[in-house]
Parts: structure tokens; C-alpha cells; sequence
């Protein structure tokens, strides 16, 4: 209860607050009208007599403003309507007075004696009394709608301004994307150049060598060409890539992985990037591949249901402390803003082994028609022809 009388307090100090010119205005006007008409008659009126009449003149001051909004709101219903409110307003005014003004004379203190003009010259100064404040009625209405005007003016103008300078921004955004895309595709390209000028150096003199780098050069470029697009790839690409990365680890590491196996029908299977490729570095970086307890095996096959991607290793006895993680966790969102909740990723982690599970349901798959990649194969070409060479 204490409460709501508190708010209810505060509600009236804030309508008063934001009402203050109005007060203000009325009191002025209100005490120089009452002390010219003293001074020029000689007596003034009574406070109930100032109340009474005063409030009855605001009231069609604040009547006069809202009726001509109405009025006007709509402009083909302005040629009558205005007319009407505006007789209707003087009407109801000049009666409503003029029968308020007789009870007060009769039954009341508040005017003193009786009216001592005519009915006609009271109607007369009540009709002027009314047209008097209607005409500034209008004026305030023309006054306040100018300023709601100007300040709607000025909130679109702000707004347009605040696109303009983020249409502005977004364009200055723009051209830095452009320009790193432009540098993104130099680099690499400079990048694939230095690569094939050092094959070309070293394939007679250290062959090994000279391999290890097609199979690196060729993961690079798979690895640019697939990086921040969202196009689904023939799967078969990426199961070269991950036979290349095979290669290259049986040349730096001494000995080959047997455990990557897949099922032909899946080749051809339309799928994200960069996923099959990060498993199998995972397992190459964090796993144990000799253990004897475990055998490393990474499998790609499919259902009638789903797209199963399995991966089961030993763990190391000092595993690497970072990538883990993190190459896992943008494998599920990759997965997840591709497919949705049609794709799954579940890992189980012993203390001897580590198993991953991929699963992407098959309606989910389309069969891949626009290969990206054949840009790939072509621009790799030069490298697949000097290797045979």
C-alpha cells in the first residue's frame, strides 16, 4: 500500500514536472488579465469567481488544439469537419456559460448582484470571450505540431546520418576485406611458387626430401583453396589429401600408416572441408600409432541412415597439452552451422585410447555435382607433372 502511494505520488510530481511552462504561462496570463480588468473597472472578482471561469477558458483553450488535430488529421473529412467542431465548440461554450453564469448570480455569492446587460451583449462578450481563446488554441496546436515536426526532422536526419556513416564504415570494411583477400590469394601463391622452385632444387639430390614437399605443397594448396568457404567438396578430394598427409608422415616419421580405410561410395559424397584432414593430423600429433594394445584405424563409411566418420587411437604418455581441443571444437561448429542438428560429434576418452565419432545423416548429404576442387587439381598440375618427370 506504502508503496503504491509512493508511486502514485511520483506519477503527479512528474506530470507536474513536465507540465511546468503550462503553470507557469497560465499564472502569468491569468494575473496580468485579472489586474488590467481591475485597473480599468475599478473591482475585482472574486477567487471562486477567477477559479470557476478560468478553468471553463483553458478547458476550450486545450479543446480547440485537440479538435483541430482531429480535424485536420484526415484531409478529405476537413471541409466539414472543421466547421462543425468549431460551431459545436462555440455552442456548447456560449450556453454552458451563459447558464452557469445566471445560477451564480442567482443562488451564489460568487458574482455579486444580477447581470445587468442584455441577453444579446452577454452572448456577444461570451462569443468573444471563446473565439479569444480558440484563436490561441490554434496557435499552440500550429505551435506544437511544428515543434513534433522539426523534432521528428531532426531524429531522421540523425538516423540518416548514423546509415550513412555505418554504410560509410561497412565500405571502408569492405575494401580491407578486399584488399586481405587480395593479399590471402598472393601470399599462398608465392608461397606455392617457393615450394615448387625448392622441389625442382631438390628432387635430384634429396628425393625424400623433394617428396615430403609435394605431398606439403599439396596439402597447403587444399588447405588455402577450402579455408573460409562454405562450399561442400566431393569427399574423395579430401580422402587424397589424407592419403598425401599419410605419405608425408611416413617420410618424416619413419614409418607408414596402414589404418585409414573407406568405403568407395562415399567419394563421391558432397561434405565440408578440412574436417577428414584435421582427424587425422589429430591422431598423428596426440595419438599413439605403434601401440600394440590399440591399433590406430581411421574409417570413413556410410549407412542407410548415415555418414559415419570413427576414429580410434592409443593415447601418448606425454601427450601435446594444445590443439586437441581446440581442432575438435572447430570441427562441431564447422559441422553444426553446416547441418544443424543433423550431425553429430561424440568423443570417448580411456585411459589407454581416445575414440572419435562423426556422424552427418545421409538427407542431409547431397551428391557432389560442382567440384571447387577441379581449380585445385588444375592449378596443382604443374607440380603432379614435374613429380613424374
Amino acid at each position: 500500500m506504502a508503496a503504491h502511494r509512493l508511486s502514485w505520488h511520483g506519477s503527479i510530481i512528474n506530470w507536474l514536472s513536465t507540465r511546468k511552462v503550462h503553470f507557469i504561462s497560465w499564472a502569468i496570463f491569468i494575473t496580468w488579465e485579472a489586474v488590467i480588468v481591475g485597473l480599468i473597472f475599478g473591482k475585482y472578482g472574486t477567487i471562486a469567481n477567477y477559479t470557476i471561469h478560468y478553468a471553463i477558458n483553458i478547458f476550450i483553450f486545450y479543446a480547440q488544439a485537440y479538435l483541430l488535430g482531429k480535424a485536420l488529421q484526415f484531409p478529405k473529412s476537413t471541409v466539414w469537419k472543421l466547421p462543425l467542431f468549431i460551431a459545436l465548440e462555440i455552442t456548447a461554450y456560449i450556453v454552458f456559460v451563459y447558464y452557469l453564469d445566471t445560477f451564480l448570480y442567482l443562488y451564489t455569492n460568487v458574482l455579486d448582484g444580477k447581470p445587468n446587460a442584455s441577453d444579446k451583449v452577454r452572448i456577444l462578450t461570451l462569443l468573444w470571450r471563446c473565439l479569444f481563446f480558440m484563436f490561441f488554441g490554434t496557435g499552440y496546436y500550429f505551435l506544437i505540431t511544428y515543434l513534433s515536426e522539426k523534432k521528428e526532422k531532426e531524429r531522421i536526419d540523425k538516423q540518416r546520418f548514423l546509415v550513412l556513416l555505418e554504410k560509410e564504415k561497412t565500405e571502408k570494411q569492405l575494401a580491407l576485406a578486399q584488399n586481405a583477400l587480395l593479399q590471402a590469394q598472393i601470399n599462398p601463391h608465392l608461397l606455392f611458387n617457393t615450394l615448387e622452385f625448392l622441389y625442382q632444387r631438390l628432387k635430384n639430390n634429396a628425393p625424400n626430401d623433394a617428396q615430403a614437399m609435394l605431398y606439403l605443397s599439396e596439402l597447403m594448396r587444399y588447405a588455402a583453396s577450402a579455408d573460409g568457404t562454405k562450399s561442400f567438396l566431393a569427399l574423395g578430394h579430401e580422402i587424397a589429401q589424407c592419403e598425401n598427409l599419410i605419405l608425408l608422415h611416413g617420410i618424416t616419421d619413419g614409418q607408414l600408416f596402414n589404418g585409414f580405410a573407406y568405403a568407395p561410395d562415399v567419394e563421391d559424397l558432397s561434405f565440408i572441408p578440412l574436417v577428414l584432414v584435421t582427424v587425422l593430423e589429430n591422431m598423428f600429433k596426440h595419438g599413439d600409432l605403434q601401440s600394440e594394445s590399440v591399433r590406430a584405424e581411421l574409417s570413413v563409411y556410410q549407412n542407410d541412415e548415415s555418414l559415419i566418420i570413427e576414429s580410434i587411437n592409443a593415447t601418448r604418455a606425454f601427450p601435446h597439452r594444445e590443439g586437441l581441443s581446440s581442432g575438435l571444437k572447430n570441427i562441431k561448429n564447422r559441422l553444426l552451422h553446416a547441418y544443424g542438428t543433423q550431425a553429430s560429434l561424440r568423443t570417448e576418452q580411456t585411459e589407454h585410447a581416445f575414440k572419435l565419432t562423426i556422424r552427418v545423416e545421409k538427407h542431409a548429404i547431397k551428391l557432389h555435382s560442382n567440384s571447387l576442387f577441379e581449380m585445385v587439381q588444375q592449378s596443382a598440375q604443374p607440380m603432379l607433372t614435374a613429380a613424374k618427370k
